[in-house]
């Protein structure tokens, strides 16, 4: 009879020859070393946001535009934090002086004088470390103008970036059957090219004649203080006409903003994408430009009379604002 058959041995077995290796454990760290981990990690950090911060701040000085909008923003807030601790400083001194000599008054007979030597109040004193001393809002006052001279100087060789303008500007003519929009347009820029000209010209020579580079006859004594004025003046009141024709160059494209972008129904999602991405690039740039000149229309007009009409504090508001204005979307720029 044939045996039964004998049971397979299988060749290998289920069971683990070993256990599985087990998770390895996060090294334990002494508090010591946590925190030497959150301060390199808090430093890389700092380091990485200054690098960005210094890379961004390059490119805004860098070009000449840019540059001079940050001069602008930063002169004219350094002259109104001047002009406000100043005045701050003053009221507060004159009220101490006030009370004193109201309190003095009863205790007085008449034609007798008192000298006293105070301390000054704790409030006084604080706010006189606020504004860092008389020293201390000289060399700010000092700082806003040698920054306002540095961007007059600048300037000198305007005239070339005008006449490039102007080239430009003459080498691209409409083409034929140009709209109504197109043509009013380049109007505003021809007559934006003159006056700007005219202003910076009278600009260099009044610059120039302030320095004492110009002195001939013309150019000294009484007399050529009175041409000096007038000259910063007229400049000033051709800088309001190119002020002014940019206001109109506003209004156009205003009443002309829907003519700005076509829009095609029929376009893709990317394409319609990229029109609304111009369409609110086209926004920003408008009212970045509103902002600036009605803060810069004011300051034309005073700057256009020789007394002026408007008091340094206010003078100093105007400037910020219509620099910040531009400030804001230059550093947006460089991102």
């Amino acid at each position: 009879m044939p045996s039964e058959p004998e049971p397979h041995t299988p060749t290998t077995t289920t069971v683990p020859s070993s256990s599985p290796p087990s998770p390895k454990s996060e090294p334990v760290l002494t508090p010591r070393q946590k925190l030497n981990l959150l301060l390199y990690r808090f430093l890389l950090r700092i380091g990485r946001s200054t690098d960005r911060t210094l890379t961004r701040l390059s490119a805004l000085l860098s070009n000449p535009t840019t540059c001079d909008t940050l001069l602008t923003t930063l002169e004219y807030t350094l002259s109104l934090l001047s002009h406000l601790l100043s005045r701050a400083l003053s009221s507060r001194l004159s009220s101490l002086a006030t009370s004193i000599a109201e309190k003095a008054h009863d205790a007085l007979l008449p034609g007798e004088e008192v000298t006293l030597a105070l301390p000054a109040p704790e409030k006084i004193k604080v706010l006189a470390q606020a504004t860092a001393s008389t020293k201390a809002l000289a060399s700010t006052k000092a700082l806003a103008s040698l920054i306002s001279d540095f961007r007059v100087f600048v300037r000198l060789w305007g005239l070339v970036g005008i006449y490039m303008w102007g080239r430009e500007t003459w080498l691209s003519p409409l083409a034929e059957g140009g709209s109504r929009k197109e043509r009013v347009l380049r109007g505003v820029t021809w007559g934006q090219i003159a006056a700007c000209t005219a202003y910076q010209v009278l600009e260099n020579g009044a610059y120039l004649a302030s320095k004492g580079i110009l002195n001939t006859v013309g150019w000294t004594g009484e007399q050529g203080k009175k041409r000096e004025t007038r000259w910063w003046v007229w400049s000033s009141r051709f800088w309001g006409v190119h002020v002014g024709l940019e206001v109109l160059r506003l209004w156009v494209l205003w009443r002309c903003k829907d003519e700005e972008i076509k829009w095609d129904d029929g376009a893709d999602e990317k394409e319609g994408k990229l029109l609304r991405e111009e369409k609110k690039r086209e926004d920003r740039l408008w009212w970045r430009d509103a902002v600036s000149n009605a803060a810069y229309a004011p300051l034309t007009i005073h700057w256009s009379v020789e007394e002026g009409i408007a008091g340094d504090a206010w003078v100093s508001f105007l400037g910020m604002i219509a620099g910040g204005a531009m400030l804001v979307d230059a550093w947006r720029s460089t991102a």
